[in-house]
């Protein structure tokens, strides 16, 4: 009797038989993203950042958050981009480029937690699979303070890009 409560129990939480989570339509809940780092500078003493970036590849990846079956709404990305930079503006207060290193080092952590965030919003149907991978792709790129600012160039532009592509009003 307890092992078949049990197992009624796991059908009604969203675990089947195999112990594999379901979302609310019953479908079995994908793998995370598997992430392919970028290199945002053309150089190694990362001075020239790699314009594609910001150009084409932003117009891209614009354009796959906004046709996807799940498209992003303007709002949802700019509270991604906007919680960003706040994280950003507070590594910022560092008085030398050590300091706002150190800084970085310390708010790591809550950078990182954005690949979570992203993969609650997909799971809650309001970010696609792509922007999820987005994501997980940059937060790979991420080795330190100048690389974070690089991509907060990139992700600036894929905002602006976005705004255009979007199907929103």
């Amino acid at each position: 009797m307890q092992q078949q409560s049990k197992t009624r129990a796991l059908s009604s939480s969203g675990h089947g038989k195999s112990g594999k989570r379901r979302n609310s339509e019953g479908s079995k809940i994908t793998q995370l993203p598997e992430p392919k780092p970028l290199q945002y500078y053309r150089d190694p003493e990362k001075k020239v950042l790699d314009s594609d970036l910001i150009d084409e590849r932003a117009k891209e990846w614009a354009q796959s958050f906004s046709i996807s079956k799940t498209p992003l709404k303007t709002a949802q990305m700019r509270r991604f981009y906007d919680e960003l930079k706040a994280i950003e503006r507070k590594i910022m207060t560092g008085k030398d480029s050590k300091e706002q290193e150190l800084n970085f080092q310390k708010d790591r952590a809550l950078i990182i937690m954005f690949k979570a965030k992203a993969v609650y919003a997909q799971k809650r149907n309001v970010a696609p699979k792509q922007f999820t991978q987005f994501i997980f792709d940059h937060l790979a790129s991420i080795d330190d303070l100048k690389d974070f600012q690089a991509f907060l160039k990139v992700f600036e532009a894929v905002v602006a890009f976005h705004k255009f592509f979007s199907p929103e009003k």
